[in-house]
């Protein structure tokens, strides 16, 4: 019996605001993680000063997760504020320039530093650290990439991303995974150029 295809509805525009007492949980992470939806964020505000987050997301993929998704994402209370397809979204967003790194945040070590620690650990452990995301790569679902191809937790504590597409934006990213996970993450981070500053602290030996 031939395998049933499912419906696809591929790409989709998507609001969603998020309360404070979830901001710091990954659940763009998770749609990608538990739904299989490519999740690519077009515009973004998260402060621990406000009491809601918002971002634009363009969902791909099969129609019947990314609704899975989303319902998900209802049934904890985040509000879904509009959906629509691409083009048809309008954005009223406040310019937040890219922030200065404090001192706990340093260059990211070259790939002679990183380059011998490969072996695997059955630990978890954090990275912190602060990307700039260029305006050439507002098209390129960075986030959902490290989720699907290296299998880490993306937690975003932090964003600020126009949708105007004419600024530079930025994420507070925790990466949570294995050391192998977060090597392979870091060097795919690096391999696009984007200037990066990683949270020191949280970096405990493991990485450098």
């Amino acid at each position: 019996m031939p395998q049933q295809k499912l419906p696809q509805l591929t790409p989709i525009d998507s609001r969603i605001r998020i309360p404070q007492h979830y901001q710091r949980q990954p659940l763009i992470s998770r749609l990608v993680s538990r739904y299989g939806v490519t999740v690519n964020i077009t515009a973004a505000m998260l402060t621990a000063t406000e009491n809601y987050g918002w971002f634009d997301l363009q969902l791909q993929g099969n129609s019947e997760h990314i609704c899975n998704g989303l319902l998900y994402l209802q049934n904890l209370g985040v509000d879904l504020m509009q959906l629509s397809i691409p083009g048809n979204v309008q954005h009223n967003l406040s310019f937040q320039p890219f922030p200065h790194p404090s001192k706990e945040f340093v260059p990211l070590p070259t790939q002679e530093q990183t380059q011998p620690y490969q072996g695997y650990s059955s630990q978890s452990y954090r990275l912190r650290l602060q990307i700039c995301i260029l305006k050439d790569y507002y098209q390129t679902p960075i986030i959902s990439d490290l989720v699907s191809r290296y299998g880490v937790t993306v937690n975003i504590i932090g964003a600020s991303l126009l949708a105007n597409q004419e600024d530079d934006g930025w994420f507070d990213l925790d990466l949570w995974g294995k050391t192998q996970q977060l090597f392979s993450s870091f060097n795919y981070l690096k391999t696009l150029n984007l200037p990066m500053w990683v949270d020191e602290s949280s970096l405990d030996g493991h990485l450098i």
